[in-house]
């Protein structure tokens, strides 16, 4: 009998140009396993809080905005990934991206975690999403792959 490494996988997008090279990676490795995909995206409070300062929207239409963009990014993948054959599901969470993504992995039973590396970004913007990605790393209970 076949023995897959991987049963499920927790696929993190945020709507970036980068979503499109995580998810091929994380549907390969769904195909390659026979595991269940499921795509994450989390509407961030600390964005929210900074586009907040930054313009002259209300918190409520900052928060609309990035659900509805991270909604597109999670029916793209689930989308793609179906074309492909791959079971899917998809969830969108709201609050601290890294603390969400945890607690989703654990909840799920997640066997892989698969997130993208920043690498186009402003400083503090970069910054702040590389912490993010080092906070799973240390903090997640399964295996990590990160995406260039």
């Amino acid at each position: 009998m076949e023995e897959h490494l991987y049963k499920k996988i927790l696929l993190v997008v945020d709507g970036s140009d980068m979503d499109h090279a995580v998810m091929e990676s994380a549907i390969a490795r769904a195909l390659a396993n026979k595991a269940r995909l499921i795509v994450l995206n989390v509407v961030d409070h600390m964005v929210i809080n900074r586009l907040k300062r930054l313009s002259e929207q209300s918190t409520a239409e900052i928060e609309i905005e990035l659900e509805e963009k991270g909604w597109k990014a999670l029916y793209y993948a689930e989308e793609h990934a179906k074309d492909q054959g791959v079971p899917t599901m998809i969830l969108q969470q709201s609050g601290v991206v890294e603390n969400e993504v945890i607690s989703e992995a654990v909840r799920l039973k997640i066997d892989l975690i698969v997130l993208g590396y920043p690498r186009k970004m402003p400083g503090q913007a970069k910054r702040l999403a590389q912490g993010r990605v080092e906070k799973v790393v240390e903090n997640a209970e399964c295996s990590v792959l990160i995406v260039r």
